[in-house]
């Protein structure tokens, strides 16, 4: 095995919120080094995939950042990194035998999107003996690989192991037991082969009123309008994240800067996906955010009693609600304060989500409650 050095030249990501690419950085090649020193350095961490070049790209970080306290994994390893290391993927399975337990507890987070799923990482982060990483990026990336006619699963499948094996080998050390891992909202795509590689993972799903995920929305993504043409025109690609675009295609108005539509069709998406995950017998543990912020001490007591931990972890992992969950990073509430988006009328919204969710065979209103919601 041999791993290859990159010199970071300079930092090139447009936009914060896009999926984790090599091209973020621009690099020189540098010196082959033994690539266990990935598997022996706790600040060094998988970043993303090279897929045309057949490798996988881990980042440097200084040795006294936490990135597990980010807000946002990947935009703290962006942010700190000082340096690259490029591995061929063929040799990440030989690279694996180096970490020498294997994940001892594996919770996966996923959600609808803003409806408290950052936050609710950030409560895991308080107990000492969890590692917890909210949106590791490079499965934003594996969604992207994986083909919808699911002729590479085997394939995608082994990835996903190696990737939530590396990305947890931090979580080895004495104190730490469990690793929590939550996920960009399409990134559910990836459940059921997640399941297949980690049959004992505990799942926990996070769902909001859609009327008020799309408010958030249109508030948070404002650069969303400016991608609309490209989406129109590149269905087919980015369906693999929104598999109901294809379906809904003719009803989205994609000139709409506001993207009511395309907000309102991810939410129904990501909702069937979880749906089919239920009903393909995946064991999980199914949280509505307005209970979430309504009773804190009793679902956070409910999500950990579910996971195994201790119930005296509690009322310490519920301070984090008295702050911003995001604060810290664009989405932060101080940032988000800072644009000046008009925000559709109300009925406006409702009558364009109407006429989508008026399509789908089940999830007909936008406080649909999922079956098995806890409450």
């Amino acid at each position: 095995m041999i791993a290859k050095v990159l010199y970071i030249q300079n930092k090139q990501r447009p936009d914060p919120l896009s999926i984790v690419k090599l091209q973020d950085f621009d690099c020189i090649e540098g010196e082959n080094i033994n690539p266990k020193i990935i598997i022996e350095s706790p600040n060094i961490s998988l970043y993303c995939l090279d897929p045309q070049n057949q490798q996988a790209i881990f980042v440097e970080t200084p040795l006294e950042i936490e990135l597990s306290n980010a807000t946002f994994f990947y935009q703290a390893q962006y942010e700190y990194a000082q340096r690259l290391i490029a591995v061929p993927l063929e040799d990440l399975p030989q690279l694996m035998t180096a970490i020498e337990e294997p994940i001892e507890k594996l919770i996966m987070i996923y959600s609808v999107g803003r409806c408290g799923s950052t936050l609710l990482s950030k409560v895991f982060n308080q107990i000492e003996t969890v590692l917890s990483l909210s949106e590791p990026d490079v499965f934003s990336q594996i969604v992207g690989l994986r083909n919808p006619d699911g002729s590479n699963d085997a394939e995608i499948a082994r990835l996903l192991k190696i990737c939530i094996e590396l990305l947890s080998k931090n979580s080895k050390k004495e104190k730490e037991f469990c690793c929590v891992l939550k996920l960009r909202s399409f990134c559910i795509e990836l459940g059921d082969l997640i399941y297949r590689v980690f049959p004992d993972c505990q799942v926990i799903f996070l769902y909001r009123n859609a009327e008020d995920v799309v408010r958030s929305s249109i508030r948070a993504f404002v650069y969303l309008s400016a991608m609309l043409p490209t989406i129109s025109q590149n269905i087919d690609l980015y369906s693999r994240f929104i598999p109901l675009l294809k379906d809904y295609a003719n009803d989205i108005d994609f000139t709409d800067s506001s993207a009511i539509d395309l907000y309102t069709t991810a939410w129904l998406s990501v909702m069937q996906r979880y749906r089919f995950l239920q009903q393909q017998g995946i064991p999980s543990c199914t949280i509505r955010y307005e209970n979430l912020v309504a009773d804190p001490q009793k679902i956070v007591s409910a999500i950990f009693e579910y996971c195994g931990l201790s119930l005296a972890e509690v009322s310490r992992a519920c301070q984090v609600f008295a702050k911003d969950s995001q604060s810290g990073s664009n989405l932060s509430q101080e940032n988000l304060t800072k644009h000046e988006i008009q925000i559709p009328d109300i009925l406006e919204i409702r009558q364009k989500m109407d006429k989508l969710l008026q399509k789908h065979p089940e999830i007909k209103t936008p406080d649909f409650l999922v079956p098995g919601t806890f409450s």
